[in-house]
């Protein structure tokens, strides 16, 4: 008598091994990440390209830029919304904010991004009036990261719009910065973040760790290697590692300040 599909699902994604017309099924262990302990100044520092970047507001003229009154019939104030395109990529959209000529957007996404002097910023505010939006703003910026030296935040449109970016040195987590997978005997690397203590200690995804503190992986079940790494993160986890490649090196890595780009979907504050 032949199963129902659903029990055969059941059984594919249940167990973390090969079975016909299965594909492997393994955990993925994420580690801590947390707020570092000093704040202020977090150590190592975050990369130079690294940016934290918001906007903290926007406000509009009384008019709009061909010199009508805001909103349906010339009654009302606009009802704003802003767009960031980083490299032609949009990758924050606010929700509009209705009848305001200086918005603020309070729930916007905020998180740290890699930019280089040679990155595009484009900044757009639109007002959601009617069956089509209209542009208030639109404004290009080139090397950004500048902007954290100079102080400078205010960006001024064509039209008399004014925008506030947030423009600040990446914000920091705290962790070692890593996931791996369990397998049967094995453990693999399968996420880094870059600017962390796995990034700097050159761990890459696909990465097999043979052993942690001296002890195989082979040797030891799925609860004590997760805890080893836990207890000695403060301290320090040696890690015995086989690149992709086959080149094997022991590493030691420790919680310390890491920087998750947007990419990366950690929450930064």
């Amino acid at each position: 008598m032949l199963k129902p599909i659903w029990a055969v699902l059941t059984v594919c994604g249940a167990m973390a091994i090969a079975l016909p017309g299965c594909a492997a099924i393994y955990p993925e262990i994420t580690l801590p990440i947390g707020p570092p302990p000093n704040a202020e100044t977090p150590s190592p520092e975050p990369p130079r390209d690294y940016v934290f970047l918001y906007i903290k507001g926007a406000r509009m003229p009384a008019q709009t830029r061909d010199g009508r009154k805001w909103g349906k019939g010339g009654e009302g104030l606009p009802n704003p919304y802003a767009i960031l395109i980083i490299d032609g990529t949009e990758v924050t959209r606010t929700v509009v904010e209705n009848n305001t000529l200086q918005p603020t957007w309070p729930n916007q996404k905020k998180a740290n991004y890699r930019m280089t002097s040679k990155s595009r910023l484009r900044v757009e505010i639109w007002d959601d009036h009617g069956l089509f939006p209209h542009p208030i703003c639109m404004k290009e910026i080139l090397n950004l990261p500048s902007y954290i030296d100079s102080g400078e935040d205010d960006i001024e449109c064509d039209g008399g719009a004014r925008i506030t970016l947030g423009v600040e040195p990446a914000h920091a987590r705290w962790g070692l910065g890593l996931n791996f997978e369990l397998r049967t005997t094995t453990a693999y690397v399968t996420r880094v973040i870059e600017a962390s203590a796995a990034g700097r200690a050159g761990l890459k995804p696909g990465d097999q760790i043979l052993s942690i503190m001296g002890e195989s992986v082979e040797k030891i079940d799925n609860g004590h290697l997760q805890s080893l790494i836990r207890a000695n993160s403060t301290t320090g986890v040696e890690l015995k590692i086989s690149s992709s490649e086959g080149a094997v090196r022991v590493v030691n890595i420790k919680d310390e300040a890491l920087y998750p780009l947007v990419e990366d979907k950690i929450v930064v504050e």
